[in-house]
């Protein structure tokens, strides 16, 4: 039975894997760290002495992923057009 699938559905298989394996991650994990700064919050300068803070995350190093980003857009998309009702 499991050889006969061809390989289109095989691949749609693990799409599908793949994308809930993300949205939970998205869900439990909602930030991840900045790709700019790496995670620390700061640039330095090619030194290494001095360094300015990252504009990209606020300084915090840490960033929303993707994923959750769309989740957030959908729920608001939502929120707003059934006027705040659940």
């Amino acid at each position: 039975m499991l050889r006969q699938l061809p390989l289109a559905a095989w691949a749609t298989i693990a799409a599908l894997g793949y994308a809930a394996y993300y949205s939970l991650a998205c869900w439990i994990y909602p930030f991840t760290n900045c790709g700019k700064c790496k995670g620390d919050g700061k640039l330095r300068s090619p030194s290494g002495r001095n360094f300015r803070l990252c504009k990209r995350c606020k300084a915090t190093g840490r960033r929303l992923r993707v994923g959750r980003q769309v989740w957030n857009w959908i729920h608001h998309m939502h929120h707003d057009s059934t006027g705040g009702v659940q």
